[in-house]
């Protein structure tokens, strides 16, 4: 894979703390815009008739796998900036309660404190208060190829080799097969006020029931079970491999499908370093690996399972990724879900 320096991207990156929160929306904004059209050109290029596994492409000189760097890079910035607008935010609010109790005192000490409050209170009948929260609806989650099965089971075929433990195992299949469920509150993730509260799934197998049960029968059958096997023959429909080895370019995971027209024919799953992940790290890996197995693209809010540089802040599946499974199986190729959440 071919990595380049993206000057633009670096220079906008300067003296970034130094901007004020509008400059800094502003820089956001921009740089939303950016990755937008990264992820078309990436789209495009996975559309054309050649295969990128067997040739590179390239768009204005760059190559699928550039503009996947890029569209990391870019998403990181967006991580930064968000939080940079955050704590900004939070300085000013601070500063600004730290200065009421002067005002106060000014109007008091000037005589029309009393006078100029109650008139106020009075015209008004209460106090008027800022809250500010970051609001993520709209942002989008890429769909991409589906499955067309003819059941409701999907065969799942882990290969690890002997110096990768059960317990490794054991996880990556949890995290396909899982059917807990838990609420997590929209605070944290600043997609709503405190005591809001969204479902987010610790299992594949969990998400997609829960979605069945809430919805008429999809254009394409959902895949709602999955056999776990482990066969070094590499059967099955989707295969996950465990590896110790480090990716040269600093993957963690990375998703290969085989596709013809619209349907996906078989996906392959590879897993980096394993054993120097944590068990949730490995759990999110391959969580967010086998959302694209099912047919999922990358989303643009950057704390999302779905985002291409994941955030271990939520790392379970939400229900913006159900909602994108479940366009996708209506027959919503090679489009975008729009996050209500």
């Amino acid at each position: 894979m071919l990595k380049k320096s993206f000057q633009k991207f670096k220079t906008r990156n300067d003296s970034k703390r130094d901007k004020s929160i509008g400059e800094l929306k502003l820089h956001l904004d921009s740089i939303r815009e950016e990755l937008s059209e990264t992820q078309k050109q990436i789209k495009l290029l996975e559309k054309s008739n050649v295969s990128e596994w067997e040739k590179i492409d390239f768009t204005d000189g760059r190559s699928v796998d550039d503009l996947r760097f890029y569209e990391k890079k870019l998403s990181k910035e967006i991580n930064k900036s968000q939080k940079l607008i955050k704590a900004k935010s939070k300085t000013l609010l601070i500063t600004e309660i730290a200065l009421l109790p002067v005002v106060f005192l000014l109007l008091l000490v000037s005589g029309v404190g009393p006078d100029l409050m109650n008139s106020v209170i009075e015209e008004q009948g209460t106090f008027q208060s800022k809250y500010f929260i970051q609001n993520l609806r709209g942002d989008t989650l890429d769909t991409w190829k589906s499955w067309r099965l003819l059941g409701t089971t999907m065969n799942v075929n882990i290969i690890a080799p002997n110096n990768i433990s059960n317990d490794k195992i054991n996880i990556v299949a949890n995290a396909i097969s899982s059917m807990e469920a838990q609420e997590i509150d929209d605070s944290v993730t600043h997609k709503g006020p405190k005591g809001s509260t969204s479902i987010y799934y610790l299992g594949w197998q969990g998400a997609l029931n829960d979605a069945a049960s809430k919805i008429e029968k999809t254009k394409y059958q959902l895949p709602l079970e999955f056999n776990i096997i482990k066969s070094n023959d590499r059967e099955g429909d989707i295969v996950i491999t465990l590896s110790n080895i480090r990716d040269t370019d600093g993957y963690t995971g990375y998703t290969k499908s085989v596709v013809e027209e619209n349907e996906i024919l078989k996906s392959f799953i590879t897993i980096y370093d394993v054993s120097n992940l944590t068990d949730e790290q490995l759990a999110t890996i391959a969580r967010h690996e086998f959302g694209h197995a099912l047919g999922l693209g990358h989303s643009t809010a950057p704390e999302d399972l779905m985002a291409p540089t994941i955030d271990m802040t939520t790392p379970y599946i939400s229900e913006c990724n159900v909602s994108g499974i479940v366009d996708l199986y209506n027959g919503g190729e090679g489009s975008s879900t729009v996050c209500e959440k």
